[in-house]
């Protein structure tokens, strides 16, 4: 028994080196799946920017046109009410005064959210390119770590860019699922060899989910 007992103590010491390399590449395919969707982001919207901008551009151009027309209208209906003598020519001014003031007060607004739009737009561009230093040097990293991976295929060295970020972060991905395919298969053989070594020295197979469980039976019979 002391002999099974040993051996049962390095399938638990190979069961738990397998569990941490598979936490390891858990944590790798974490990192590298927030890179690619970070750089697929900034590569999508460096490409969406050029016409965005002219969208928000032209549309801007017509808002401020339109708000010029709104103002003129307002000033031109006011001149009237000032002018109207008779009751009814007065109430007419007034309503109209009214609407050419509700009209200009929704070119405003309309004015004013575009010009936030543009903002915005600029703000994510800066921040997109602010950010494309770090974007290289994160897929730098995570390129040495996922090389020093025994297990896992040689996915290259990242391109300099988002594109090169997002290009290289997809295939690391599909090494990494590869890298950890073939751990799980090794971790259940490991399981296997200790239920196997139970039902040798149990007489009995114990169908036990982790090599702990094995060698807690073998100690509680030895």
């Amino acid at each position: 028994m002391t002999d099974l007992l040993a051996y049962a103590r390095d399938l638990e010491a190979e069961d738990a080196a397998l569990a941490g390399a598979i936490a390891t590449v858990d944590s790798l395919r974490r990192n590298v799946a927030d890179l690619r969707v970070r750089a697929a982001h900034a590569v999508d919207f460096l490409a969406r920017l050029p016409d965005a901008r002219a969208a928000i551009a032209a549309a801007l151009a017509e808002a401020e046109d339109e708000l010029e027309r709104r103002r003129a209208e307002v000033a031109e209906a006011e001149a009237r009410a000032a002018r109207a003598d008779k009751e009814e020519a007065v109430l007419a001014a007034r309503r109209a005064v009214v609407r050419t003031r509700d009209a200009l007060r929704g070119a405003e607004r309309k004015v004013a959210r575009l010009r936030e739009e543009a903002e915005a737009l600029e703000a994510e561009a800066r921040a997109i390119e602010a950010g494309l230093p770090e974007l290289n040097r994160c897929a730098l990293e995570l390129a040495g770590r996922v090389g020093e991976l025994r297990r896992a295929a040689d996915a290259g060295v990242p391109e300099p860019g988002p594109a090169g970020a997002a290009a290289w972060a997809s295939r690391a991905e599909a090494s990494l699922f590869v890298a950890r395919g073939g751990l799980e298969t090794e971790r259940d053989r490991v399981i296997r060899q200790a239920n196997e070594l139970a039902a040798a020295a149990l007489g009995e197979p114990l169908a036990a989910s982790s090599v702990s469980r094995v060698r807690e039976q073998l100690e509680q019979q030895g």
